[in-house]
């Protein structure tokens, strides 16, 4: 197929995967729950891979020394302002947890996976008041073995040597943790854990009740193509109530679609601090990441989500887009062509 036919195949599919679309509001919407996990190349339940780490004194420390050993891996950097204040927070939860997690007999890994200067090392180690030696990863080995496509990041490893859950970090990662570790050693349920997690709620306060209101207004609107009128609304569901992850991903990708990129980021930012494991906040991060230059990373974060997430139409589209704007008309079009395949099989099912 010449360069020419694939653009227009690729324009063809496009307009195909919108006239389906507008049939699969509810299902596109709902992708926000699904869950991700944090690694590309490995799986829970897999054999956790052989790498490599480094004290910060020269020691080498393989993973095969684990062997017969539970243990926890969390890996952080702190090359930028947000991944610094996650990975304090995230040493802040594993600091906590020590107690609980020594007396479990789980070993506990602190490492360092951006190539960060020892003196920023020292500095969020002080400020996470942690006292785990932290290892580090010189060649980038425990990083592309991993597959690691978001920071901070939690790895439980069972006591033999599987990958018993793996988590970013989010406002809740103490009590998450702490259930996955119950699961793993057969102490709980994963039912009993998530009941714990998700507590009924027996009723709502009236300022929830207002910001859902807006919230609902607000999706209604831009439905409608009102995306000004929206944001209003939604913000206002943000001052209400403060820590309600959906409204923040949804007045993010407003932002994002509507060209305000640092606007979209900082409100995605906050919804995905609130609730990480948010496909819809992660894709339109990664486009927010692509109007901004970054379009290698933004394929990279979308291509990820796919691990967990390979039959979700949304994420294939959003990465033909990202591909198509990186001029490989070949990949666009097979990841739009997937997009439209999974939207017309949900359609006739």
């Amino acid at each position: 197929m010449s360069l020419g036919s694939m653009r227009v195949y690729t324009r063809l599919v496009v307009i195909i995967f919108f006239v389906q679309s507008l049939f699969f509001t509810d299902f596109l919407g709902s992708s926000h729950a699904a869950s991700a996990f944090p690694f590309r190349n490995v799986r829970i339940g897999g054999k956790l891979p052989s790498f490599e780490i480094t004290s910060m004194d020269g020691k080498e420390f393989s993973t095969y020394a684990l062997k017969g050993h539970p243990a926890v891996f969390v890996f952080w950097g702190a090359d930028i302002p947000v991944k610094e204040k996650r990975s304090i927070e995230a040493l802040k939860a594993m600091e906590h947890l020590r107690p609980f997690l020594e007396n479990k007999g789980i070993r506990m890994l602190s490492v360092d996976v951006q190539g960060d200067h020892q003196d920023v090392i020292e500095e969020v180690r002080t400020k996470a008041g942690s006292s785990l030696p932290v290892y580090l990863d010189p060649t980038r080995e425990a990083y592309k073995t991993l597959g690691i496509f978001v920071m901070p990041s939690v790895l439980l490893v069972d006591n033999k040597g599987r990958i018993a859950a793996g988590m970013g970090y989010s406002h809740d990662l103490i009590p998450r943790l702490k259930g996955e570790v119950e699961v793993m050693l057969g102490e709980k349920t994963r039912k009993q854990v998530e009941e714990e997690l998700n507590p009924k709620m027996v009723s709502k306060s009236p300022e929830e009740t207002a910001a859902l209101r807006h919230l609902n207004m607000g999706l209604v609107m831009a439905r409608r193509g009102m995306a000004d009128a929206a944001i209003e609304e939604i913000k206002k569901a943000t001052e209400l109530k403060k820590d309600m992850p959906q409204a923040y991903i949804e007045l993010g990708c407003l932002y994002v679609e509507s060209g305000k990129n640092k606007e979209g980021e900082k409100a995605l930012e906050r919804g995905l601090e609130l609730a990480p494991d948010s496909v819809k906040g992660r894709i339109c991060m990664a486009k927010a990441m692509a109007q901004g230059g970054d379009l290698d990373q933004a394929i990279g974060d979308i291509t990820g989500l796919l691990f967990r997430n390979g039959n979700n139409p949304e994420i294939h589209y959003t990465l033909g887009c990202l591909y198509e704007k990186k001029g490989d008309f070949a990949m666009a079009s097979r990841e739009f062509k997937k997009a439209y395949e999974l939207l017309k099989k949900f359609n006739l099912d």
